[in-house]
């Protein structure tokens, strides 16, 4: 996520994302104060990059936001435009224009998981589990389940959205994992070429940094040939995010290397016995969606009522 176009400033290429300075923390905890580390985003930045980031948060001073807005833009979001641009400030800030004007006008705020019910129904698409403090996205395009492509990129976007409030900013957790299951994957479940460059342009530049892995589950022969051909073109430090997988050992060995094995479920070598139960595990988001969206609370019954008889497309 985020096409990075260079630069000649070789001094830019030190940011980290990992950095956290320690603080007090007056809570007592088992009876005991303790220290709690938080995230900042500047602390290894150059003096150059520094300059670069005051810039660009001036520039967001001269702008007319919402409440919604503001809450929305914090350091760490503009860290990560800016390194997904390689600390061109111009670049960067349009492309954060950019995405300002897309949030007004998609609104992502506003979907909800009561109108993807039947969307989200095979699971095709969905948040579980944790990667070294990084939400994952579960997404099998073999249990595509319909033919509404503006339905398919809000449950997409739905859920960076909902991973991305499981994660805890104060730790300094800011990217996702993606895992795709090319299992059962054909080119009569593929989406169509226009979905695809619209999944690619959302994550790309309206999500941009956000992708910490990319994990290719079983992907198939005809998969393989389209990546090889298409390798040269990616971003070094893209390419190095994609893990392929396949095989029982290969997946094992993948999801060892990169996960907490309890929040894995077994299909995947992990011991948790997680599968994805649509009344279950929907219910639960329909009652987080409308939290978010101040809505009154449902009875468990009229919730299974809403997924029970979510229409078709």
């Amino acid at each position: 996520m985020g096409n990075k176009k260079k630069n000649n400033k070789k001094s830019l290429n030190k940011t980290s994302t990992t950095t956290t300075t320690a603080i007090s923390n007056n809570s007592e905890v088992n009876g005991a104060d303790k220290m709690q580390e938080l995230f900042n985003p500047l602390t290894n930045l150059t003096a150059e990059q520094i300059e670069i980031f005051n810039k660009f948060k001036n520039n967001i001073t001269q702008l007319e936001l919402t409440d919604r807005e503001k809450e929305w833009i914090d350091d760490m979001l503009i860290c990560r435009y800016l390194r997904a641009r390689d600390y061109d400030l111009e670049l960067a800030y349009n492309l954060f224009l950019g995405t300002l004007e897309w949030r007004k006008t998609f609104k992502p705020y506003e979907i909800s998981a009561e109108e993807l019910a039947h969307e989200a129904s095979t699971g095709k698409s969905y948040v579980y589990g944790k990667s070294l403090g990084r939400s994952c996205i579960y997404l099998t395009p073999s249990r595509e389940n319909t033919k509404n492509y503006e339905k398919q990129i809000k449950l997409l976007v739905y859920n960076i959205e909902r991973a991305i409030s499981q994660m805890d900013k104060i730790q300094g957790h800011e990217q996702l994992v993606l895992v795709i299951d090319f299992n059962g994957y054909s080119i009569f479940n593929a989406p169509p070429m226009n979905v695809s460059k619209q999944t690619l342009d959302i994550l790309s530049n309206h999500y941009p940094e956000r992708l910490g892995q990319a994990i290719l589950v079983d992907p198939p022969m005809i998969f393989n040939i389209f990546f090889k051909a298409i390798s040269p073109f990616i971003n070094k430090q893209t390419y190095k995010k994609i893990h392929f997988a396949s095989g029982s050992k290969g997946i094992t060995k993948t999801f060892t290397e990169l996960f907490d094995l309890d929040k894995v479920s077994k299909e995947y070598g992990g011991n948790s016995d997680f599968k994805f139960s649509h009344p279950q595990f929907w219910s639960e988001e329909i009652k987080m969606s409308r939290k978010e969206r101040g809505l009154s609370e449902l009875t468990d019954q009229e919730i299974l009522d809403i997924i029970d008889n979510c229409k078709k497309d």
